[in-house]
């Protein structure tokens, strides 16, 4: 049997109906990932720093054919505790891999992977579940929303970083991105700090 997802719903399908096939669409430079990566970082900093309010979306592209360099640098979370810090800090990870099932923020995350993880620097241990993140903490309203909040979707979590916008691991395709957070019906939106 072999896990599938179509759309936001997952299943199972006989291997003898699949053929998994990989496709490399375009290759890119190690310094051409660099300069896409921080590029992305900077814009996403400016974002939360100005409370940017332009709907467009900044995303580094990432393929799933092209080897992510991460570097030997470590991420250490800034002091305090605020939904601020929270949103800085996910933002640093913007341009790195979407991995199924995976918890690294610099090798890979699905979804709640990357909000879990994130939240894991801060001291809060949140669940490795989309939906089950929907319960945590306290429910916010949209009008309500502040940076580091917890945009809850069908079958997919982000954290919102002002301005109208979250970072989240969006697909294999996009990897981590930043997206305007009405991409989306929101489901819930949830406060842990």
């Amino acid at each position: 049997w072999v896990k599938v997802k179509v759309d936001d719903d997952y299943g199972y399908v006989s291997a003898d109906y699949v053929t998994v096939k990989e496709v490399f669409h375009h290759a890119k430079t190690v310094a051409a990932v660099k300069a896409a990566k921080a590029a992305a970082l900077k814009a996403a900093s400016r974002s939360v720093a100005d409370g940017n309010t332009d709907s467009s979306s900044s995303s580094s592209s990432s393929s799933s054919g092209s080897s992510s360099s991460s570097s030997s640098s470590s991420y250490s979370a800034p002091s305090g505790g605020s939904g601020s810090s929270v949103a800085s800090f996910a933002c640093q990870f913007v341009g790195n891999p979407y991995v199924w099932g995976g918890t690294s923020l610099t090798n890979g995350a699905d979804c709640s992977g990357f909000v879990m993880s994130v939240y894991r620097n801060f001291g809060v241990s949140l669940p490795h579940s989309s939906y089950a993140d929907r319960s945590v903490g306290r429910a916010v309203s949209t009008s309500d929303m502040q940076p580091g909040d917890i945009v809850c979707y069908s079958g997919h979590v982000a954290l919102y970083i002002g301005g109208g916008r979250i970072v989240h691991a969006s697909n294999a395709r996009d990897g981590i991105k930043i997206s305007n957070c009405s991409y989306r019906s929101i489901v819930a939106v949830r406060r842990v700090l």
